[in-house]
């Protein structure tokens, strides 16, 4: 008896070690050994994407359903449900409800900027940077760089770009009206993509306005502009070679300061002393921009070559099909055509997509990611089920002939019976490896109006306008403060300087408004966005 005791108690003792030893093995050094999504907590996961359900706020989608095409062929490849909470009423409140009561879902789709940055700050978004190496091989193929774009000041991404990569067509330019401006110049010249110098572009105004002084029964404009919109200013920045900032000696100040502000100011000026520019250009609401276009009455406006495209089937319907706007350059006499900055661009996009410290199945919310940020997740988010609404012919993706029909004629419908560009997530600008665009809706064939466009303006346009955006201070600081008012006050002297009855006095409107901007602190707010775009710029670079 005494033996077998003395045999019980060793095997006890021996599993008793053997259980201490093997709780030591995984925690001897301090470390958490979990994976990244897998049993950790809040963050944790069952390993598996069968059956699971996802929560996603996307300030995008409005009252949309999640019961397309589409999304169910995303659920049966991925054995993901998604759930999409409604952003009823104004979004940007929903986003800072959800954040101060904690009570946001597992994914969120918001815009970048601030509020991304006060969800990462308030610990809302978790880190991605394991979890991409553990899960994302289609996010990182597809993003490349861009992830180094967006990584948050502590060097970490908490969020994928939306709509990112530089989009390679054409954005600002020189509107005109092509049937008048053959009149003018001749048919071949109308439709050449060689820029006009500033000085033809203000003859071929003051032809218009000796030729054509009625068009359509009313008083003919030779150029207006949209005030509400304010689209006008990548035209006239773009023209004069401008960006965002003026960048001077490795410091960035504000583009008011920029040589090429001032002459473009005189230009401007120009066209307003000698009654070429719309005199209430300052007080034109989108509406009533839109109504002198489609009126027949106006030859000229700044904006991009989409923005008339509405205007233009009313011109084509209403007078003649020759009667649309066309997007052409216009460069300062003597300058580099290649100088010119028209195409900016944001190579970030405007969405953050990020997953919160909510979700309970991380594991599954990045695979999910994977296979949407995926070329394949791309084609279907825009182009739908391959098969049911495209199939592949020749190794190049070709639409359904209904369904293409259908986005072009009758887009929310077919949108919303399809699923196709109904969900917008993780999307790349371009081409995907066989040449046909992601954006089969808006890109697959241009409309002449587009197709001119990018014939107009090239790569030497195309600038990122990343590398500027949200540097200025927050509004609600002390400097932010400074900096509102800064913007008043250029904003308050802009038409001044426009309207002004000569270029002497433009200048004078002007020196008093940079007197103005400095004495309100426009040097100590310029360190700071300096401070800010240097900081940027080593992030950038070193990843």
């Amino acid at each position: 008896m005494k033996k077998i005791v003395s045999l019980v108690l060793a095997c006890v003792m021996i599993l008793s070690c053997l259980a201490g030893c093997g709780g030591d093995s995984n925690s001897s050094n301090g470390t958490n050994t979990s994976t990244p999504g897998t049993n950790n907590g809040d963050n944790g996961g069952s390993g598996t994407t069968e059956n699971v359900t996802i929560r996603v706020f996307d300030k995008n989608s409005g009252s949309k359903t999640f019961d397309d095409e589409v999304a169910q062929y995303i659920t049966e490849k991925t054995g993901v449900k998604l759930e999409i909470e409604s952003p009823t009423g104004d979004p940007s409140e929903k986003l800072n409800l959800m954040l101060s009561g904690q009570n946001y879902p597992d994914i969120v789709l918001m815009g970048q900027g601030e509020i991304v940055n006060r969800y990462i700050e308030a610990g809302a978004l978790i880190e991605l940077d394991d979890l991409i190496e553990q899960y994302g091989t289609n996010i990182k193929a597809m993003y490349g760089d861009t992830l180094n774009k967006t990584r948050y000041t502590d060097g970490h991404n908490y969020w994928l770009a939306n709509w990112y990569g530089l989009d390679p067509d054409a954005s600002a330019g020189v509107l005109m009206r092509r049937d008048i401006l053959a009149q003018i110049v001749g048919q071949e010249r109308a439709e050449s993509p060689e820029p006009f110098t500033v000085s033809e572009y203000i003859d071929i105004l003051k032809q218009v306005k000796e030729q054509f002084p009625q068009l359509q029964g009313r008083e003919s404009i030779p150029l207006t502009l949209d005030a509400d919109a304010g689209n006008y200013v990548g035209t006239y920045r773009g023209m004069f070679g401008m960006k965002t900032y003026y960048e001077h000696d490795g410091q960035l100040e504000h583009n008011a300061k920029d040589p090429a502000f001032l002459q473009a100011m005189y230009f401007m000026n120009d066209l307003y002393t000698q009654g070429l520019l719309d005199k209430e250009w300052v007080v034109n609401h989108t509406e009533q921009w839109e109504q002198k276009l489609s009126g027949g009455y106006v030859f000229s406006s700044f904006n991009s070559y989409w923005d008339t495209d509405g205007i233009n089937t009313t011109l084509a319907a209403t007078i003649s099909p020759d009667a649309q706007f066309f997007c052409y350059k216009v460069v300062p006499d003597g300058a580099d055509p290649a100088s010119t900055t028209y195409n900016g661009r944001s190579s970030l996009g405007w969405d953050a997509i990020g997953i919160t410290k909510n979700c309970k199945n991380v594991d599954a919310a990045m695979q999910l990611i994977d296979f949407l940020a995926s070329e394949e997740g791309q084609y279907l988010l825009l182009w739908g089920v391959e098969g049911k609404h495209w199939n592949m012919e020749d190794g190049k993706h070709v639409p359904v002939p209904e369904i293409y029909e259908g986005l072009q004629n009758e887009f929310d419908k077919t949108s919303n019976e399809t699923g196709i560009r109904k969900w917008t997530w993780f999307i790349k600008n371009g081409n995907g490896s066989d040449g046909t665009p992601y954006d089969l809706t808006t890109k697959y064939e241009l409309t002449p109006t587009a197709a001119f466009a990018n014939e107009v303006f090239g790569e030497s346009d195309q600038w990122d306008t990343a590398e500027f955006a949200g540097l200025e201070p927050a509004g609600s600081t002390m400097l932010g403060l400074q900096w509102q008012r800064i913007c008043d006050i250029y904003d308050q002297n802009f038409s001044k300087i426009v309207n002004a009855s000569s270029n002497d006095e433009a200048k004078s409107v002007y020196d008093a408004m940079i007197s103005e901007m400095e004495a309100s602190g426009l040097a100590e707010c310029e360190q700071y966005i300096t401070e800010g775009w240097t900081a940027r710029m080593q992030l950038w670079n070193n990843g």
